[in-house]
C-alpha cells in the first residue's frame, strides 16, 4: 500500500528521509523517522510504522542501514501475498520512448516499465527477480527500465543511473542491460548499496563497452537530460519510491495500469500479474 505525501511528488525539493514500507519499497519523505524510532524503541517492544511492525534490533537495523548505505541480508521487507485486482486507469508517463530500451517483445501488449534507484536496496533485492521475468517472458512481455534515482538520499544515484544510460547509447539495448545486471549484480553478491570508486568504469570494461567512449559519454551532458527527463516522467506517472514496477495493457484507447507493484515483491507475485495481463 502506498504512502501519499506532497513532497514526495515533487522530488526536487523533498526533505531527506527514507521509509521502509512492508512492501519493500523505499520512499522519500522525511529523514529522521526510521533512526528516530528505531532509538526511541529502545525500551520499547516494538516500533510500529504504517503497517509494518519492526522488533527493536531490526528497527536499529534497518536505522543503521538507512545511515550507511548498506543492503540488509535478511531477505524481502515484504508480505508477499496474492496481487489484489486494480481498478482500470490510464498510465500517466510515457509507456515507451524514444529514449527507452525495450527488452523483449517489442510488439506485446503487455509492457512492464520499472523505476528505479541504483542505490535503493530494495531495487538491488529486486534486481534478480526482475533478471528472471525478463529471462522467462521476454518471448512474450515489452520490458523498459527507466530512471528514478532519489537524488535527495542518494548521491551517486544519479552518475550511477546516467552509467547505465551511457551503456545504451553506446552498446544498445544488449549493453544497456547488461550493465544493468553487472551493475545490481555486483551490489547484490557484496550485500551493499555502493559501488567502489573506480566502479562504473570496471563495470564498463566488463560489460565490453569501449573505455573512452564511456568516459566521453559520462563527461558530456546528454545523458543527464536522459536521466532528467526519466525522473520527471516518473513524477508524471505518479511514482514516489522505488522500485515502481508498472505492469501496462495496450488497449485501443492507450495503456491501461494492470497493476503497479510497489517494492521488492517476490517471483510468483510478479508472475500472477504477468499472467494474468497476458490472458486478457
Amino acid at each position: 500500500m502506498k504512502e501519499h505525501n506532497e513532497h514526495t511528488h515533487t522530488h526536487e525539493n523533498v526533505e531527506a528521509k527514507e521509509i521502509y514500507k512492508e512492501e519493500g519499497i523505499l520512499t522519500v519523505e522525511t529523514l529522521d523517522i526510521a533512526t528516530k524510532e528505531a532509538h526511541a524503541s529502545h525500551n520499547a517492544h516494538h516500533v510500529h510504522h504504517s503497517r509494518f511492525t519492526l522488533t527493536t534490533p531490526m528497527a536499529i537495523i534497518i536505522a543503521a542501514v538507512i545511515i550507511s548505505g548498506g543492503l540488509m541480508g535478511y531477505g524481502y521487507i515484504t508480505q508477499g501475498g496474492s496481487p489484489s485486482p486494480s481498478a482500470k486507469s490510464a498510465f500517466t508517463g510515457k509507456p515507451i520512448e524514444d529514449t527507452d530500451f525495450i527488452f523483449g517483445k517489442e510488439s506485446s501488449k503487455v509492457i512492464v516499465v520499472e523505476y528505479s534507484d541504483p542505490e535503493c536496496p530494495f531495487c538491488v533485492q529486486v534486481s534478480p527477480t526482475i533478471k528472471k521475468l525478463r529471462a522467462d517472458y521476454g518471448d512474450k512481455v515489452a520490458f523498459v527500465y527507466r530512471h528514478f534515482p532519489l537524488t535527495q538520499i542518494h548521491k551517486n544515484a544519479f552518475d550511477e543511473s546516467r552509467a547505465i544510460a551511457c551503456a545504451g547509447k553506446i552498446g544498445g539495448t544488449e549493453k544497456f542491460y547488461e550493465y544493468i545486471d553487472a551493475l545490481f549484480g555486483y551490489k547484490m553478491s557484496k550485500q551493499t548499496t555502493q559501488l567502489p570508486s573506480t566502479g562504473k568504469d570496471d563495470l564498463a570494461r566488463g560489460v565490453g563497452l569501449d573505455q573512452k567512449a564511456f568516459t566521453d559519454c559520462m563527461t558530456g551532458k546528454v545523458t543527464a537530460q536522459t536521466v532528467t527527463d526519466s525522473i520527471n516522467d516518473g513524477i508524471a506517472a505518479g511514482v514516489q519510491g522505488t522500485p515502481s514496477t508498472f505492469v501496462l495493457l495496450k488497449t485501443r484507447k492507450g495503456y491501461e495500469v494492470v497493476s503497479m507493484i510497489d517494492g521488492a515483491r517476490p517471483y510468483e507475485y510478479f508472475k500472477t500479474v504477468l499472467d494474468q495481463a497476458l490472458s486478457k
